[in-house]
């Protein structure tokens, strides 16, 4: 019981149960509740067979049903898929051909989004490609991997309403409409509008990015050197849009005491990696940063450079760190005690 109390301290979570009647029933009690965290699967060079550890460095991650799609940034540039409840193996992408001739990642995977029938996969190069689900053939590219070109090295991808926003190196979110995607248009997808990175600055040293649309429909974005996760909204974006444009809604956008990489949204809790090299906890009921997770119970984590939740159960992070360039699973617990 001791122990329970600290956790609970130490997550600051206590609630009431609504249940509780005041009358001396069985329903007359508090409820206390706690997270805990433990890690599960880990997936590294080890567990893969492969002899040198550089040889698999996980980076970005995604999902689609069982499904996990992981980018091994070491080695190489490729795309792997494994099961997500069995971590087996289930294929690789490191190369594919294309009006007869023989393509491949020519630099480290910074997105990853399904979306439908597709999977979109953006390179540091300047190339956002497109795969068909679910036998992963290649579709198009966008992009011609110039800074000059449609895309500027891509760091970010959300797809919502046939539309692919990209966050620029600048700071500026590219917007791509999908039906513009096609073999035909190979490397010659221009954008269809480009908005404002509201006062974002240049991303020189490539610290890890990443946005997501909420359950409101705004688009969430990190800002990593203004210690801030900005917040888009998309249905301002249309044929009349100007180009330099800001769809932010400032009111909206959260300003951090770290620099932040990427998150992932729960129904509860949004968890963010850092220049801090923690998993920074944010409670959206209350409103408040209320933990800095570096362990978990089975792991510690030495440089957790990525975020991603399946669920709100199931976190996959990326540690990137020489000495770890392992991709845990973390289960995430909601505990109640009753008092």
């Amino acid at each position: 019981m001791l122990l329970a109390l600290s956790v609970i301290t130490a997550v600051q979570c206590a609630e009431k149960d609504l249940n509780n009647t005041g009358n001396g029933s069985f329903d007359d009690y508090d409820s206390f509740w706690y997270w805990s965290y433990e890690a599960g699967m880990q997936i590294n060079a080890a567990s893969l067979g492969i002899e040198d550890a550089a040889g698999f460095v996980p980076y970005t991650v995604a999902h689609l049903g069982d499904t996990l799609f992981v980018a091994n940034i070491g080695g190489g540039n490729s795309l792997m898929m494994f099961g997500s409840q069995s971590g087996e193996l289930l294929g690789t992408v490191d190369s594919w051909e294309f009006n007869g001739e023989q393509k491949n990642f020519g630099s480290p995977i910074e997105a990853i989004v399904p979306s439908g029938d597709r999977l979109y996969v953006a390179e540091r190069q300047s190339r956002i490609h497109v795969f068909h689900l679910p036998e992963l053939s290649y579709v198009t590219c966008i992009g011609n991997g110039k800074w000059s070109g449609p895309v500027f090295q891509a760091q970010a991808l959300a797809v919502k309403d046939s539309l692919v926003y990209a966050r620029d190196k600048t700071g500026a979110v590219s917007i791509y409409k999908e039906a513009d995607a096609t073999p035909e248009n190979y490397q010659r997808v221009n954008r269809y509008r480009q908005v404002s990175g509201n006062g974002s600055l240049g991303n020189n040293g490539f610290a890890a990015h990443y946005m997501q649309f909420n359950d409101e429909g705004y688009l969430m974005l990190t800002d990593y050197e203004n210690r801030r996760v900005r917040v888009l909204d998309p249905s301002l974006v249309n044929d009349d849009l100007a180009n330099g444009t800001s769809i932010d809604v400032d009111e909206m956008s959260m300003t951090l005491e770290f620099k932040p990489r990427t998150f992932a949204i729960g129904s509860e809790r949004m968890y963010v990696t850092g220049d801090n090299d923690a998993i920074n906890i944010f409670d959206c009921a209350t409103g408040e940063w209320v933990k800095k997770l570096k362990t978990v119970k089975g792991y510690a984590f030495s440089q957790p450079m990525r975020v991603y939740a399946q669920c709100d159960t199931v976190l996959w992070v990326s540690d990137t760190h020489a000495s770890k360039r392992t991709l845990v699973k973390v289960l995430a617990h909601k505990g109640e005690i009753r008092e």
